[in-house]
Formats: C-alpha cells, sequence, structure tokens
C-alpha cells in the first residue's frame, strides 16, 4: 500500500513540532514543506532532509509543482479559510490545525465549500487522544458513574507566546478552550444548548486581550459544565488536559494533574476511591490524530473530527466569544441563525 503524499504549510512554532510528528509516522511520505519565512524553511530542510526542489513560499507553486494527496495546514488562523480552499480545489485532502478558521463566518462557508468536493477534510482535536481523555472516555461509556449531572473544568497556566497570540482581543477563548470545549463534546457525546461567559484581563496579564474567563454551559440532558480558565494564572498550575470533575448519580470521576480517580458513593460520603490507570495509547496525540486522517483517506470513513463535527466545536467557542463580548446568555441554535443571516 503506497504511503498518503503530504505537504505541510507551516514550519514556524508548531508546525516544527508536525514535521517531526509527520517524518516519523510510517504511513505518511513529507514531498513538500511550504513557509513564508526562509529561516522556518531552513529549519524544515534541517529536520526533514528534504532538498531545496521541495520547500517553497507559495502553496500555489507547491500544489503546481508537487504531486500530493493531502495537504496539513499549520499556519496562524486569518490564513486557513483560504489555504483549504486552494488545497481542495487541486484535489487534496485537508488537515487543519484548530481552529478550523479566524471567524465563525469563515467556517460556515468554508464547510458549505467542503460539500462540493470528495476531499476528506479535518480538524485537528489532538487533545482527544491523550490517554488522560481517551481513559475518562472509557470509564463514562462503562457508566461507571451512572447518569451525568454535570462537570467542573478548571485551567490555570501562565504562559508567555509572544507573536500573534499576544495581540488576540479574546485569546483564551479564541485560542486555547476549543481545546477543552471539544473534549467536553467527546466525553457527554451531547451538545451544547446555551451559554453564558465572562472574560477578564487581569492587571498583571502580559496580553493585550482577555486571558481568562469562566464559561456557563448548557448540555442536552440538562448536563451542566461550569469552566474556568486563564493563561495568567498564579499559584498551581493544571496540566494542558485542565482539571476535571465529571459527577453522575452514583459517584464522580476526577482527573487531577492528569491522574485519575473514580469516587464512589451515592449519598452524602465518598464510600470507594478507586485510582484508574491510563488507556495506553500506541501513538502520540498528534500522531493519532495524523492516523485518523489517513485512514479516513484509505477507507472513505468519516474523520473523527470532521470539518461538520468541529464545526460544533468552534461555534460552541464562537458563542462563548459572543456572549463575553455582549454580556448576553447565547443560546447555539440561536446564534447560528443570526451568523447565517449576516
Amino acid at each position: 500500500m503506497k504511503n498518503i503524499r503530504l505537504i505541510q504549510i507551516g514550519a514556524g512554532g508548531f508546525g516544527q513540532a508536525w514535521l517531526q510528528v509527520v517524518k516519523n509516522y510510517p504511513e505518511v511520505e513529507l514531498v513538500a514543506v511550504v513557509d513564508q519565512m526562509p529561516e522556518n524553511l531552513t529549519i524544515a530542510r534541517q529536520v526533514t532532509g528534504l532538498p531545496d526542489t521541495q520547500l517553497f513560499t507559495s502553496a500555489d507553486e507547491a500544489f503546481k509543482t508537487v504531486a500530493a494527496d493531502m495537504v496539513l495546514i499549520v499556519t496562524p488562523p486569518p490564513t486557513h479559510k483560504e489555504l483549504a480552499v486552494k488545497a481542495l480545489q487541486s484535489n487534496l485532502h485537508v488537515m487543519l490545525e484548530k481552529p478550523m478558521t479566524h471567524t465563525y463566518e469563515e467556517a460556515l462557508e468554508l464547510v458549505e465549500t467542503i460539500r462540493s468536493y470528495d476531499s476528506k477534510v479535518m480538524v485537528s482535536q489532538n487533545y482527544r487522544w491523550k490517554p488522560e481523555i481517551q481513559t475518562l472516555k472509557r470509564l463514562l461509556q462503562e457508566g461507571a458513574i451512572g447518569r451525568i449531572g454535570y462537570m467542573e473544568y478548571q485551567f490555570r497556566k501562565a504562559f508567555k507566546f509572544g507573536g500573534w497570540r499576544d495581540q488576540y482581543a479574546e485569546i483564551l477563548l479564541e485560542d486555547m478552550a476549543i481545546h477543552h470545549f471539544d473534549i467536553m463534546r467527546f466525553l457527554l457525546e451531547k451538545e451544547a444548548v446555551e451559554v453564558v461567559a465572562q472574560s477578564f484581563r487581569p492587571a498583571w496579564s502580559w496580553f493585550r486581550g482577555n486571558p481568562s474567563a469562566g464559561v456557563m454551559i448548557r448540555f442536552q440532558d440538562e448536563v451542566h459544565v461550569h469552566y474556568f480558565g486563564s493563561w495568567v494564572a498564579r499559584g498551581h498550575q493544571t496540566s494542558w488536559n485542565g482539571d476535571v470533575r465529571i459527577v453522575g448519580e452514583r459517584g464522580a470521576i476526577e482527573m487531577i494533574d492528569d491522574k485519575i480517580h473514580l469516587l464512589l458513593g451515592e449519598d452524602t460520603e465518598v464510600e470507594e476511591v478507586i485510582p484508574v490507570d491510563l488507556v495506553e495509547m500506541p501513538l502520540g496525540d498528534m500522531a493519532s490524530s495524523l492516523n485518523d486522517m489517513v485512514h479516513a483517506i484509505r477507507t472513505g470513513k468519516t474523520p473523527m473530527t470532521s470539518a461538520d463535527d468541529n464545526l460544533l466545536s468552534f461555534e460552541l467557542t464562537s458563542a462563548a466569544i459572543h456572549s463575553a463580548k455582549t454580556g448576553e446568555r447565547t443560546v447555539l441554535s440561536g446564534f447560528r441563525k443570526l451568523k447565517m443571516n449576516s
């Protein structure tokens, strides 16, 4: 079986991490790297060993010059829609880093455009493939705590990116919370109904916009989630997964510092605390995401985080941003209609 020929667009920062994943994944052949910055292409050459004839500063030139099957887009979000459409027009399958696009309106337009093509389009939500998240998923699928009532979710980091992220108006909600909102959808297997959000900028923040936010989400079947996140936290920090407490009729599942415990008890006291071993994942989370895309291309099946599925995670993120900016409770069905008609 022939390897999937892949063009990667974007070789800065996170793109360099993807270059290592692609290089080491056995079912993919990296046939070209695209980046506007010569210094990033120099790093790409060092990492991949590709000759200059397979390094490009223009995606258009790469699409014309190199025979390929798919493209991996690891560039700033404002470029995602245009690059994805050009790749589709070149009959390529498309894998995008999150978020799908810069704005929700662009995402709606892109999803509509995708329907005119046979190519697979997927947004990498690599957190779904982390052992900790897969373990939570297994416990819920097994009904370990019965019917779910609510979830508490906290994310606390102090992280300095520099570059374009520092300029975002709602950086926590725009760039990080989508991971956690997607995890919620994945674990609960339910969609958000309405959201209320408040965002703010602590006085010591190094971000121009709001790096902290509290979000209340009501999902289908009256499952409620209380989320707090901050990228300028003080004190104890969480993992990138965050700390999660899922509460059901027979107890709770807690993930604190990526350690998972099952707390059983249907009355006021915890009757049993059971440490849970993590699910073993044969590949890393990013490689697992790529593997899902390759499997979809080979089998014709829909990737787990297809554009249609990921639109719902991006929609929740966008609705939370809308609520934070307006101070209004945002109903998801009304939010979509508002944006589609705007």
